[in-house]
């Protein structure tokens, strides 16, 4: 059994996670496995970039419905880490990264039940390979509590850290067509608290927003998003009147008015 368990889902991009992989090959903590879940048979395995994890990978092709909620679910069949941790075939890893979230894990017997850091946001061209940086800047979140996520969530899935035995029986949402991290970390966090990590070393790589993966998804689908966020609420009511006010606020920010019984 390793400390963590890296859960990879992708979708007919190998040169990104090619180079996700090779962030993860990098890590100056060796003690996980990386578990890869393509949801299209277009493209063959990377093996050359998978011989790094002899021994430490699983790699699978599934069928079914596109989409990055049921393969990080058929990760979770597979994963024994102690930890699991998911990573978008888009974003990496700095070098450190999982020497800083043992770290701070430490070895004791009381070990953190859900953890999440601060990140890098990297601004780049995909129209070429490797793609082109074209700004970057550090991300801090530290303000981000428990009851917040309630709210609104500003974590990205890259950045939170689950102990295994938290989402033994928490599973995404494949019917959702966006946010299905945000529904997952709410299923999460019922009756336990977020820890913050003061470490930046996950960047998030982010495209032109016309860029055909930015269209594929729920990135194209803003007129969604407050029908979304209503489901999620309806789904995990807000645990105290202020949080179900401070919901009803949001939403009458953008001219959705409704009664209290919806939050």
């Amino acid at each position: 059994m390793t400390m963590f368990t890296i859960i990879v889902p992708t979708h007919e991009r190998p040169l990104l996670l090619q180079r996700t992989l090779e962030s993860l090959a990098a890590q100056t903590f060796r003690d996980f496995d990386v578990v890869i879940v393509a949801d299209s048979s277009a493209y063959i395995p990377p093996y050359q970039h998978l011989q790094a994890f002899t021994g430490r990978f699983t790699y699978i092709i599934r069928s079914g419905v596109n989409g990055p909620a049921a393969s990080r679910n058929m990760g979770l069949q597979v994963a024994e880490g102690d930890y699991i941790i998911f990573l978008d075939d888009d974003d990496t890893f700095r070098p450190t990264h999982l020497e800083g979230l043992a770290r701070h894990i430490g070895s004791g017997k009381a070990r953190p039940e859900l953890l999440f850091c601060d990140f890098q946001v990297q601004n780049e061209d995909r129209t070429v390979y490797p793609p082109t940086a074209l700004s970057s800047q550090s991300i801090s979140i530290a303000d981000v509590t428990t009851e917040s996520v309630y709210v609104r969530n500003r974590i990205p899935n890259s950045c939170v850290v689950y102990r295994r035995d938290v989402v033994a029986t928490v599973r995404n949402d494949p019917g959702l067509i966006l946010y299905e991290d945000w529904d997952f970390l709410l299923a999460a966090i019922k009756g336990r608290q977020l820890r913050h990590i003061a470490l930046d070393t996950v960047v998030i790589h982010k495209s032109l927003a016309t860029a055909p993966e930015n269209m594929r998804r729920g990135n194209s689908r803003e007129e969604k998003v407050a029908e979304v966020m209503l489901e999620l609420y309806r789904k995990h009511p807000g645990p105290t009147m202020q949080l179900r006010q401070m919901r009803q606020a949001l939403l009458a920010s953008v001219g959705i008015e409704l009664g209290i019984e919806h939050f």
